[in-house]
């Protein structure tokens, strides 16, 4: 057990980094997260950001940042996060990515820090003890461990199938009316995706001699009936007796309890011979006769010490004077050390050794030191300084009570379990409206207002005279989709609490306003810049604010700007370069569903290009140039189909679907040569050019 004063640097690193693609990590496809508390500000600026490799500072160039974000969002296949339901907080978010709440079994939390990170070439997740909060990521002292996949990787594909099933069986907390809402659809699409592409990334055997450590998952939940001690127990390769173990954890059983942690930890431990228990802890108070502990006394649930079985205590030493909230368990005997990492506590919830018990995730390494020093060097790196342990005598503790993460019963309001889901979503034709998804009746009373304002939006009596609907659709009239409601519910309390949105789909999304109508000549220079959008459209802004101070209103009538004589000319030579770059950009392998609708329905799109290429045109132009977009469109051959792209069949039935769609928009006079004489021919070719896209 040689933990104290470890000096090297080696196994710490900046939790934020993780979220960073390397360099050859490919597309970003999509992420999920659980999470117990939650800042969505922080997920979105600091962790989406550094997943989707935004280029842009939102607090230095807001609106590059929001353009770049929107276009980057736009084109995954999920984000998402899965937040316990009593720390889900109002706050201005972008529905580009959904926002859960998960609703374990009363008495129980979602408790897991567990984040998945998918790109086309790479896998990553990261499991540990950070919340997705400032605190978490910046400012505590925790504990986590990444592992990737990607070809040839070392890492186990067993643990990622575990992972996997337990984030699919997280999901399951969130739908409380038995069937899954998009958003869960969403969640469950990218692990369904992540588990097929990941199948050859990782190693499927165990290697029992191999140069990296073996780690396997242990986990705990409502589906998960042993223990963190019995799993561990059961999946060690070397089961040979262990004589010591180390704890570290914030949290602990209440003082008043069996403190059944306490007396379990020693069940693995050999029975006969030297064993010891060490708890490294954070001292509050130090004076030169004694030391209080913000911990019960965990000797209690274990007879006096022994001579040769004891339980100890250790200083930890935590760097500027950081809060503690890793939890850590170590176990060794003469050959292997076993340490865990991630997020249950120790605490009878927190380690599965009561019927009900917290969603929970960790890792677990397994190293023989005799054959891998150089792994026990690293795990003992990774772990936090102690500098001296005390004396019995000297030991007075004091039970933490702020905030217990564990308790059973925690202070914070929560939404009814009737009030399942809030999804917004956009008809054909632009209309809004939520669908409010029930499951049996709210306590009476109820009142939904709009976000965190107290306008009324709908009530038990408006859904009443619906015919209590238990799938309610409201129209929503506003410009922008709200992010959620709050709920006020009188019979089951004061407090109003906070009910997230999510979308049907991103299509029920409008752009916003920095990208909605682009003109032609922007989106040219987009189509045919080599560089990203959100430069161009930076550039484009800038050089819009210059001419608004200067006097430019000869310039900007279209009458002078346009000769007419020369329209259809000069337009077909601007345009012909954007069709190509079009074709380009949808023969180039798309990663998600989301990104082929962003290329074909976006805001620099095909439809986007058409309707600016078709403003203010003739007939016979209108119909001329839609026949040449269509005519790329028919060309347009994506590239051979692999699995980390969608199938060719798929992008080319996109493709077909939006060339029928321009059809119906080209004039009927464009297409009847009788009918525009000197331009006759330019029907008889648009005609021609309609028949063979759509043979």
């Amino acid at each position: 057990m040689k933990k104290k004063g470890q000096e090297s640097r080696n196994g710490y690193g900046k939790l934020l980094d993780a979220w960073l693609p390397p360099e050859d990590a490919g597309s970003p496809i999509g992420c999920v997260a659980t999470t117990f508390t939650f800042n969505p500000v922080f997920f979105e600026k600091e962790c989406l950001s550094r997943f989707l490799g935004l280029e842009t500072d939102a607090t230095e160039t807001p609106t590059a940042y929001l353009i770049e974000g929107e276009e980057k969002a736009a084109n995954i296949d999920c984000a998402a996060v899965l937040v316990d339901q009593h720390q889900v907080s109002k706050a201005i978010r972008s529905l580009r990515w959904d926002l859960l709440v998960a609703r374990p079994p009363r008495g129980t939390i979602l408790h897991a820090k567990v984040s998945l990170l998918l790109w086309s070439n790479r896998l990553r997740v990261i499991v540990g003890s950070a919340n997705l909060t400032e605190p978490g990521y910046r400012d505590n002292h925790e504990v986590f461990a990444v592992l990737e996949y990607f070809n040839d990787s070392p890492s186990p594909l067993s643990v990622l199938d575990d992972l996997i099933t337990f984030l699919h069986d997280a999901a399951t907390l969130a739908s409380t009316d038995g069937s899954p809402s998009p958003a869960v659809n969403r969640w469950n699409g990218l692990l369904n995706r992540a588990s097929t592409m990941s199948k050859k990334w990782g190693r499927t055997s165990e290697q029992r001699d191999s140069e990296q450590p073996r780690v396997f998952a242990i986990l705990t939940g409502d589906r998960q009936v042993k223990s963190v001690f019995d799993q561990m127990q059961e999946k060690r390769f070397d089961k040979s007796a262990l004589h010591t173990a180390v704890v570290i954890s914030p949290f602990y059983d209440d003082a008043d309890s069996d403190n059944k942690p306490a007396l379990r930890i020693w069940d693995i431990l050999k029975q006969r011979g030297r064993a010891e228990v060490q708890y490294q802890v954070t001292v509050i108070d130090d004076s030169a006769t004694s030391q209080q502990l913000e911990m019960p006394d965990v000797r209690k649930a274990f007879p006096a010490n022994r001579g040769d079985r004891q339980t100890t205590f250790a200083r930890l030493v935590l760097e500027e004077d950081r809060p503690l909230h890793a939890k850590c368990l170590w176990f060794e005997n003469d050959n292997t050390i076993l340490s865990m990492i991630g997020s249950s506590n120790f605490t009878s919830l927190g380690l599965g050794l009561r019927k009900l018990k917290n969603v929970e995730a960790n890792l677990c390494f397994e190293v023989n030191f005799v054959r891998q020093p150089k792994l026990k060097e690293a795990l003992e790196a990774a772990w936090l300084k102690t500098d001296e342990c005390f004396e019995d005598d000297q030991l007075r503790f004091k039970p933490r009570k702020d905030c217990d993460e564990d308790a059973e019963q925690l202070d914070s309001a929560i939404l009814h379990e009737a009030f399942c889901d809030a999804i917004f979503s956009r008809d054909n034709e632009g209309h809004g409206s939520i669908e409010f998804v029930f499951q049996g009746e709210p306590p009476s009373g109820w009142t939904v207002f709009v976000e965190d304002t107290n306008e009324v939006f709908v009530t038990e009596t408006a859904w009443a005279e619906d015919g209590k609907q238990p799938r309610w659709h409201v129209a929503w009239q506003r410009p922008r989709p709200p992010v959620g409601f709050e709920v006020s519910c009188p019979a089951a309390g004061p407090t109003r609490v906070w009910w997230p949105v999510s979308v049907e789909s991103d299509q029920s999304l409008s752009p916003p306003d920095e990208l909605k109508n682009l003109p032609l000549e922007l989106l040219i220079e987009v189509l045919t810049s080599s560089r990203p959008l959100h430069q161009v459209l930076a550039k484009h802004l800038e050089r819009q604010t210059e001419s608004d101070t200067k006097d430019v209103s000869a310039e900007r009538d279209p009458h002078r700007r346009v000769d007419t004589s020369q329209f259809l000319l000069q337009r077909t030579r601007r345009v012909s370069w954007a069709l190509r770059a079009l074709r380009e950009r949808l023969e180039k392998p798309i990663a998600s569903e989301q990104a082929l609708c962003w290329r074909l329905r976006g805001p620099i799109g095909v439809l986007a290009l058409a309707r600016a290429i078709t403003d203010q045109m003739s007939p016979i132009e209108r119909g001329f140039f839609l026949a040449e977009l269509c005519l790329e469109l028919h060309r347009a051959q994506p590239q051979t189909e692999d699995a980390k792209c969608l199938p060719v069949k798929t992008v080319r039935a996109a493709i077909r679907q939006v060339i029928e769609e321009l059809r119906q928009t080209i004039p009927p006079e464009a297409l009847d040569p009788e009918s525009v004489g000197e331009f006759a021919p330019l029907a008889k070719y648009v005609g021609s050019v309609v028949e063979k896209v759509l043979a």
